[in-house]
């Protein structure tokens, strides 16, 4: 049974949350470009239209992770852990990179979930 393909749009989706919660930041201190500094570059166009076009493209590779899963050939360990992998990168990059130039809300999401109780 391939896996790969399954795994490639999680792995798509984990690399372009990362280059939109890191790409501002890392711009500003002259790192390697990222998927939203190439598209700019390769199109030509604005940072807001790149990181549109990159959300456009996460959300494509969602649209391939349900069709693999539709297929419903794949044990669902496997598909727990490629949702899982895309739903958790998700969490930790939609205020930042998640940690370094996060403003806090990503860390007190972890606390909250491993730490608070949930009231019944």
């Amino acid at each position: 049974m391939d896996f790969s393909q399954l795994f490639y749009w999680s792995s798509l989706i984990t690399r372009f949350s990362d280059d939109l919660g890191t790409s501002k930041a890392e711009m500003e201190r002259g790192d390697i470009p990222k998927a939203v500094q190439c598209y700019m570059i390769e199109k030509g166009v604005s940072e807001e239209k790149a990181r549109n076009h990159v959300k456009e493209l996460i959300s494509n590779s969602w649209k391939k992770i349900n069709e693999e899963i539709f297929d419903n050939r794949f044990p669902r360990v496997i598909v727990n852990l490629s949702e899982n992998m895309a739903r958790t990168v998700k969490c930790m990059y939609q205020h930042g990179d998640g940690v370094g130039t996060s403003t806090g809300v990503t860390e007190d999401y972890i606390v909250s979930s491993i730490l608070r109780s949930i009231p019944i």
